[in-house]
């Protein structure tokens, strides 16, 4: 380190050296190297060497095999690149990192991720949910493209009625009232009677407008709660 700010010093002395017009100037500059170099000799460390971001490295992997529960997100993040770097074929890595960033509050790093993650591996199901699921979480909507992610999931996993009627809705948004209706009475039929699920369809064909707000769940003015 000591090195390269000498040879900083030396670079901004001459330059100064040359367009100076004065030999004040220029004697005050060189004093000033001087004087900063000396500094950092006596109050810094010039002989501590530089850690390598490949040592920080095999310190993560050491604390993910011994004690996991400890690691930091950024830690998991940084073990995960090193891991797509080392197969960059590998969906999993990404699947992790967007894992990650979505909980680190970072939707669109997370996005990115998974996308990356389905570049790899275009059947993984869990990052097909994960991906569609974050795309209705950043938008409110369901988009075709973001209908297409649920269908296929759906279509891999039929016992999910959650991801199912996600699509129908998306479905129903595109004009495509038959087909949704037709997928909305299977995943019906199917629905336990005493389980959340129905009452979790009701609120969102309500947020859609499929269905009219409750009367039970509105004032008696018919004015919106406070």
């Amino acid at each position: 380190m000591i090195w390269l700010i000498l040879v900083a010093v030396v670079f901004v002395a001459g330059g100064t050296w040359f367009v100076a017009k004065s030999m004040q100037t220029r004697v005050v500059v060189l004093v000033a190297g001087l004087v900063a170099v000396g500094a950092y000799w006596f109050l810094g460390k010039p002989d501590m060497p530089d850690e390598p971001y490949a040592a920080r490295l095999i310190d993560i992997e050491t604390q993910a095999q011994r004690n996991p529960e400890s690691m930091k997100i950024d830690q998991v993040i940084a073990l995960a690149q090193k891991r797509a770097q080392d197969d960059p074929k590998d969906p999993r890595p990404h699947w992790i990192m967007g894992k990650m960033l979505e909980a680190s509050n970072n939707p669109q790093g997370a996005l990115l991720a998974y996308e990356s993650a389905l570049r790899r591996d275009p059947n993984n199901i869990e990052t097909v949910m994960d991906l569609a699921d974050l795309r209705f979480k950043m938008s409110g909507q369901v988009d075709a493209a973001t209908t297409g992610l649920y269908q296929q999931a759906f279509a891999a996993q039929p016992q999910n009625l959650r991801i199912g009627y996600l699509a129908g809705i998306g479905l129903w948004l595109q004009g495509k009232k038959a087909e949704a209706e037709a997928m909305w009475a299977d995943i019906n039929a199917r629905a336990p009677e005493t389980g959340p699920e129905k009452q979790m369809f009701a609120a969102l064909r309500q947020m859609f407008g499929i269905d009219p707000p409750d009367p039970a769940t509105q004032p008696a003015d018919g004015n919106p709660p406070k």
